[in-house]
């Protein structure tokens, strides 16, 4: 129905008010506010003729998401408050902030598991103005859990950055395997879903949008081939790196 927008800056507090897409009056002082302050205030009502079937936010859909942000965004810091309670009650507040980013990540997934070793594995990288980031640690329990994110958008049908992951992880586990007699000559490689039996891990990437290509109109799975290559040799470098350096780990 509308939306209000305040700007801090300079010592001072600018609004501009906009009811469905119409601008009300132009960009005006209202107030003062310290010199350094600065950020921005949106306060907005949804148009029921919009969104027909309801304009009730659900806490829980916004507190799994926010706290997603969190973890993508290491140091970011979100309070999320909900006012609608009655009076004489506290509103219902929950707070998101992760420092370690997404390897926090992996352990917030693994909290009901059994680690399998200590530490969360943790890959990053940049090419070609995409950046990588990996973290991964394998459970006791039989089923993969890989969860995929491109400029913060959760992909659940994965796509080419997915794929780059899981190639990377099954051609240097076995050639570690086969380069440290883990595995005969003689003997078959180890499948992807052997060396990601147990696994929970996460792979978000940064795209330029000039390189940004998704598949279908949900943007549920990503389409940009230079993902792949650049996801596969980022991950293959630095877990070698990792392997050589904890053996007791390589060996799990």
């Amino acid at each position: 129905d509308w939306l209000d927008d305040q700007i801090y800056t300079d010592g001072k507090i600018y609004q501009q008010r906009y009811e469905r897409g119409h601008v009300c009056y132009p960009l005006k002082v209202v107030g003062e506010c310290e010199e350094d302050k600065t950020g921005t205030k949106i306060t907005f009502k949804p148009d029921a003729t919009i969104f027909q079937e309801t304009t009730v936010y659900e806490f829980d859909v916004l507190k799994q998401r926010l706290r997603e942000m969190a973890f993508l965004t290491k140091g970011l810091h979100i309070i999320l408050k909900d006012l609608r309670v009655e009076e004489g009650q506290k509103p219902v507040e929950r707070e998101f902030h992760y420092e370690g980013g997404i390897k926090e990540f992996v352990t917030y997934l693994n909290r009901s598991k059994t680690a399998l070793y200590t530490d969360v594995m943790y890959f990053e990288g940049k090419k070609n103005n995409v950046y990588v980031e990996v973290a991964m640690q394998h459970n006791d329990s039989y089923t993969e859990s890989s969860y995929s994110f491109v400029n913060n958008i959760n992909t659940p049908e994965g796509g080419t950055h997915l794929v780059g992951f899981k190639n990377a992880l099954t051609k240097t586990f076995n050639e570690y395997a086969k380069g440290n007699k883990l595995l005969k000559d003689s003997e078959p490689n180890l499948t992807g879903d052997d060396i990601r039996e147990g696994l929970t891990a996460i792979i978000s990437v940064q795209i330029p949008e000039d390189l940004l290509q998704f598949e279908g109109q949900t943007k549920a799975k990503l389409g940009t081939p230079v993902a792949r290559t650049i996801v596969e040799a980022i991950v293959t470098e630095k877990l070698k790196f990792f392997l050589e350096e904890n053996k007791a780990v390589a060996t799990k």
